[in-house]
């Protein structure tokens, strides 16, 4: 498949116009415009992600996460992102990243998960990163939480909030998305969804009155891949084979 026809298809479903300013979206590693094959879909690049790439004969990953975020000042073995770039180039393996362009699209990351939790036709919350809708029927805070668990891949919650309130209106943010509480409180959610949730705005949002769930920044993301790739399957000009990732897990484990 042609390069520049396969980044077309990228943009048409993740426009990189809709990218936060901060953000890195978009070709990470490029080889002129050799033609695309197969393509590996992975949340992000790791070292058990290029193997798969390589063993599964890839010549392109597309990931959520950018390989290339920080300032890379050294590029050294010793260097994880460093030892990435490496062995991708040695391997002649493309890399592109739809990051918040993705989160903020249409049909990509909050989307998917609203949907997912039972809010069919969410809106657009804090400039179109977060995600806010309606519940058919309220529901205790207690079985919205095992919700929010199964759709998550029960990875781990933190919570906080009465399980015995009802709740039907939702906001979310995938990713880590906590500052983003204050825009769900004045919208009126009940219940607010993200990652990587701060002390300091998870006390605000309980001293504000809204049920809270931390979902995790993997828990409320893995679902990149299996979304991305019906996007890409479902595109009549990809000719390029879609091959999800397998290898990706979740960094943290959990104790008690």
């Amino acid at each position: 498949m042609e390069k520049e026809l396969f980044l077309n298809v990228l943009n048409d479903i993740a426009p990189l116009s809709l990218q936060e300013e901060w953000d890195n979206s978009g070709v990470q590693i490029a080889f002129g415009d050799r033609e695309i094959s197969r393509v590996l879909v992975a949340l992000e690049v790791t070292k058990d992600v290029i193997r798969e790439a390589k063993r599964e004969h890839c010549d392109f990953i597309l990931c959520h996460h950018p390989l290339l975020f920080h300032p890379v000042k050294c590029i050294e073995p010793e260097f994880t992102v460093g030892a990435y770039i490496l062995e991708l180039i040695r391997a002649e393996i493309g890399v592109y990243a739809a990051h918040t362009c993705f989160d903020k699209a249409p049909g990509g990351n909050n989307d998917y998960l609203m949907k997912a939790l039972g809010c069919a036709f969410p809106e657009e919350l804090a400039g179109g990163i977060a995600r806010i809708g309606r519940l058919d029927r309220p529901v205790s805070f207690d079985e919205f939480i095992s919700d929010v668990n199964a759709a998550c891949g029960y990875e781990g919650l933190k919570i906080q909030g009465d399980s015995r309130r009802e709740v039907q209106t939702i906001a979310l943010c995938t990713g880590a998305g906590g500052e983003y509480v204050y825009d769900a409180v004045r919208a009126g959610a009940d219940v607010y969804i993200s990652g990587d949730i701060s002390h300091h705005d998870a006390q605000a949002a309980k001293d504000l009155g809204i049920c809270l769930i931390d979902a995790g920044h993997y828990g409320t993301e893995w679902q990149f891949v299996p979304n991305m790739a019906a996007q890409l399957n479902a595109d009549k000009r990809v000719t390029a084979e879609i091959i999800k990732s397998e290898a990706m897990r979740n960094p943290f484990e959990y104790t008690l």
